[in-house]
């Protein structure tokens, strides 16, 4: 019996030993690997804190592409943690790192790349409005314009939703303001612009055939007013007023508002309150106050005035916008002063009813 249990013994001993010699190993290479997975994700969080500052508005103050060392840098640590993590057998510890990874590094790695795309995206949408910028310039309403259009349209409608998903709302709508209202707005200035066009044509026929123009005109102010373009603006506002003059009746009230202003400096430099006064209307801001500040004016200054332009903008609806341009002398000195009127029509009478400073 004695040998019997030496022999148990013996086997037992034999057993433990084999058993730790078989099993240590495993161990020690589990964490090994473990140690080197933590290794891992604490140099992706590091790359990837970096890379964070790279994509926030707030921090580069502009949208630009990330700097792409940071960028490699971060995808390389974060696929190496994510290769090593997935050695591990533990699944607790796995899931553990797994979720470590995600929030400390893969969350600002997978933003960028929204980033990045975000940036393709835009300068696609980018490059096209310049296009189409180009084309409409040349003819609002060409085939090559309407063609540059529908691509516009057609690549905002398939990339503007990548700007959506930048992270964070400040770097979200500078990417919005940079990239796609500008082109949302060329869109506009090209419909706006295409429909003036049309606008000016009928206006053009309205005065051949000697019809009623406001609601054209109405319109076509409405239409030009949505046009942020001002090269545009200003050309067809110049094909606008070289239609308008060939009506005999605007040239005619344009001349009458020649002698209206040439008047009413002579009633100005005559110190005329009374007659001064009699030029505006009870519409004129502050009205109540105005004969008084006329009179404290002519007081105050001794300044006279000579017309040298008239330029009548439109007449609608009983209402005139007109430029006028006068001469000013106070003493020796001489200054051009340039003012737009808006005048009101009442009892076949015009009358100011305010003062503007042209841009």
């Amino acid at each position: 019996m004695e040998n019997t249990m030496k022999k148990v013994i013996t086997y037992s001993l034999a057993l433990g030993i084999f058993s730790s010699v078989i099993l240590a190993p495993v161990a020690n290479v589990q964490a090994a690997s473990l140690t080197k997975a933590e290794a891992l994700v604490q140099r992706a969080e590091k790359e990837a804190t970096a890379l964070k500052w790279q994509i926030s508005i707030e921090h580069t103050r502009s949208i630009k592409t990330p700097d792409m060392k940071v960028f490699n840098s971060t995808k390389s640590a974060y696929l190496a943690a994510q290769k090593e993590i997935s050695s591990i057998s533990d699944s607790a510890k796995r899931a553990e790192l797994e979720k470590k990874l995600e929030e400390t590094a893969g969350i600002h790695y997978k933003r960028s790349m929204g980033y990045v795309d975000a940036i393709t995206s835009g300068n696609k949408i980018q490059k096209l409005a310049n296009t189409l910028q180009q084309e409409y310039r040349k003819d609002p309403s060409s085939k090559l314009t309407e063609t540059a259009f529908h691509a516009l349209s057609e690549e905002i409608r398939k990339q503007g939703k990548l700007l959506y998903r930048v992270y964070g709302k400040s770097t979200r709508e500078a990417f919005i303001a940079q990239y796609k209202s500008p082109a949302e707005q060329m869109l506009l200035n090209v419909k706006s612009a295409k429909l003036a066009k049309g606008l000016i044509t009928k206006l053009d026929q309205a005065i051949q055939k000697k019809t009623k123009q406001d609601s054209i005109l109405n319109e076509l102010f409405l239409t030009l007013e949505s046009i942020k373009d001002d090269t545009m603006y200003y050309r067809l506002f110049e094909e606008y007023s070289k239609v308008m003059r060939k009506d005999i009746n605007f040239v005619a009230q344009e001349k009458d508002f020649n002698i209206y202003f040439g008047q009413m400096n002579q009633l100005i430099n005559k110190k005329d309150v009374t007659g001064v006064f009699s030029l505006y209307g009870k519409d004129f801001p502050d009205y109540e106050f105005l004969k008084e500040d006329i009179q404290t004016s002519f007081n105050e200054n001794d300044t006279k005035f000579e017309l040298v332009n008239v330029y009548v903008y439109s007449i609608i609806s009983g209402y005139a916008y007109v430029e006028v341009e006068d001469l000013a002398t106070t003493g020796n000195k001489k200054e051009s002063i340039l003012n737009v009127y808006l005048l009101k029509k009442e009892n076949k009478e015009w009358k100011i009813v305010d003062i503007f400073t042209p841009y």
